[in-house]
């Protein structure tokens, strides 16, 4: 059975091109999506899922406060951070426990980028 993921952003167009990756390219399920950071915390608590991508810039609650909120409950939590911003942002989440970062746009047409991608979510469960 493949791993268990939810996928969290405000942009349902993307939301479903990170759905098809997962689950096509990982082998994956995808168990739930949300589109804000309330749905985030909400879902990872009713799913428990062996990874969360979230987001950082989102209505009602942002990535960064709804991966702080997650990790400080489930401390092993799993949580990869795909975002545009860059820069202080993204180290503090890595530093917090974020365990990867995938750098917006997602360029699913490029070879490169989708092997860049499963290798950094491939890492998160080599740890």
């Amino acid at each position: 059975m493949g791993k268990k993921v939810i996928v969290v952003d405000d942009s349902k167009f993307l939301v479903k091109q990170i759905v098809e990756f997962f689950e096509a390219e990982m082998g994956y399920e995808v168990v739930a999506t949300g589109n804000d950071g309330n749905e985030a915390v909400e879902l990872y608590e009713k799913h428990k899922p062996d990874l969360i991508t979230l987001d950082i810039t989102m209505p009602n609650k942002d990535g960064q406060q709804a991966m702080e909120e997650i990790i400080t409950k489930y401390p092993a939590a799993n949580v990869v951070m795909i975002s545009a911003v860059r820069g202080d942002t993204m180290l503090e989440c890595m530093s917090f426990g974020a365990k990867g970062y995938v750098e917006k746009p997602l360029k699913f047409k490029d070879a490169e980028f989708v092997s860049d991608f499963k290798s950094t979510i491939e890492e998160v469960f080599e740890e």
